[in-house]
Formats: C-alpha cells, structure tokens, sequence
C-alpha cells in the first residue's frame, strides 16, 4: 500500500477513538467509502485525491449523539477542520431578525450540502436517515410545521 495512503489512514483512526474503524487495503488505488463504528452507530464517508497542496482524504463523520466531524487529512498529517451541518439556530426575540439569521443558515447549509455532494461524501454509500432528516430542515428544504418549503 501507499505509505501516504497508510499515513492518511491512521490519522483518519486516531482521530476516532474507540470507534476502532479499519479501512481495508484496495487492489489500486483507494478513491471513496465508508466506515463503520464497531458496535455504535457511527459512520464515516471518505474520500481521497489531490490538489495543488497533494494527496488528502477527505471525511465527513455521523453520529447520532456525538455530532458530525469533517476534516481533510494532508499527507504530512495536518487536519484542515471543515464546516458541518448546523442545527441550531440562536434567536433574537425579534421575528425579522430570527427570519434572517434561519435563512442565513439556510443558505450555509445548502451551499455545505452541495460541496459535500460534489466531493463524494453523500453519494455512492451509505448517509444515516438522521442526517438526511437534519439536512432537510437544517437547509430549509422541508418546513419543520408540516410542508415542503419549495412549494409555493
């Protein structure tokens, strides 16, 4: 194997303790998957390439009581930490500046949603249902009081 793929690999297992994840050796090279916690409900999405700084693996981890982690690992073992999806909202007591602060989010969670989309990290595998429910209302796509946001 790749001693670069081996050192993105064991940061990726040291940066989940006690989820004790093993990420079997491919036959070429290693581009996308999953993982999952033994014996919890964690999952982690990963997916490795390049770009102008070199090789990284990029991950987004789920857990139902832990919260999300997304981070790309560098080969040289740096952790650049990435946005997650937010699921909480502060509010004002002001309704005008509640309604702006939600769609404001709204807007980071979508736009967060399309980049995890275009790296990899949401489609080809497994996404826990809880996420996908989070996502939803995290992203102003379904209306928490019973509807569909995108219908008129």
């Amino acid at each position: 194997m790749d001693p670069s793929h081996d050192a993105l690999v064991r940061k990726l297992v040291e940066m989940h303790p006690g989820w004790d994840l093993e990420i079997e050796e491919s036959h070429g090279p290693l581009r996308s998957g999953y993982v999952r916690q033994r014996g919890g409900s964690g999952l982690v999405r990963y997916v490795v390439g390049e770009d102008d700084r070199g090789r990284f693996l990029e991950f987004y981890s789920f857990h139902r009581i832990w919260g999300d982690l997304h981070a790309r690992i560098r080969a040289d073992g740096t952790v650049e930490d990435l946005d997650v999806l937010e699921t909480a909202v502060a509010t004002t007591g002001d309704p005008a500046e509640d309604r702006r602060l939600a769609e404001a989010q709204n807007r980071r969670n979508r736009r967060l949603l399309k980049e995890l989309d275009e790296a990899g990290l949401l489609s080809g595998g497994p996404v826990p249902a809880s996420f996908e429910i989070n996502a939803a209302l995290a992203s102003g796509l379904l209306d928490p009081d019973g509807g569909d946001s995108r219908e008129g």
